[in-house]
């Protein structure tokens, strides 16, 4: 990936999701992941990071009363039904962004999880809230409708307009969301960056 130290594979990398696929990536990101750490010293441990992800972790379970896990999926859920649904409007999806900010800053703090299974599901919701912020960002970077992608948006109307045929990407920088793009063949000359990536490969096809 773009990150030192991150390898992906398969459907990771918007591919299909066929064995063949998975199985492939797979193998070439796990020996240039297995190249990478046999060349780097052991990693410093954060303690605060620790502590701090192990307080945002357990909280739940460190209080003694507030909502339930199903009280804030279904919270998530209407956000996204009622501003984020088939047709969406720029200030639709603010409002949207601002309903899961109020989740994050209201309700997320009263979460209470009585048992492991319980404390497990407001984990995936965490997770969930985190997936709907990226999901409306995206959408109102994406400033054309495309019926490929079943994408409609109201204020932009035109279908699947050339200069749109792209990928959206979408990543936080400093606290920030900051919005990019990428073409759809982002990867260029398979043959020449694999050559190019790969020259300590000593696999069967090698040379040919």
């Amino acid at each position: 990936s773009t990150l030192d130290g991150l390898y992906v594979a398969g459907e990771q990398m918007f591919s299909a999701g066929d064995h063949s696929y998975a199985a492939s990536t797979g193998r070439y990101a796990g020996r240039k992941a297995a190249a990478y750490a046999s060349q780097i010293n052991e990693g410093k441990i954060s303690r605060n990071q620790i502590a701090s992800e192990k307080a945002r972790v357990y909280a739940p379970i460190n209080r003694y009363d507030g909502i339930d896990w199903k009280e804030l999926h279904a919270g998530i859920a209407r956000t996204l039904q009622y501003w984020c649904s088939e047709f969406k409007t720029g200030p639709m999806l603010n409002i949207g962004l601002d309903s899961l900010k109020e989740i994050q800053e209201v309700f997320v703090p009263r979460l209470h999880a009585l048992d492991p299974h319980k404390l497990m599901r407001s984990i995936e919701d965490l997770s969930l809230l985190t997936h709907a912020q990226i999901i409306i960002h995206a959408s109102l970077a994406r400033k054309a409708s495309s019926r490929a992608l079943f994408f409609f948006r109201i204020d932009y109307p035109d279908m699947d307009p050339p200069e749109w045929n792209k990928f959206v990407t979408v990543k936080l920088e400093n606290n920030n969301v900051k919005t990019g793009e990428r073409p759809l063949k982002y990867w260029g000359d398979m043959k020449a960056n694999y050559e190019a990536h790969n020259r300590d490969y000593t696999g069967v096809y090698k040379g040919k």
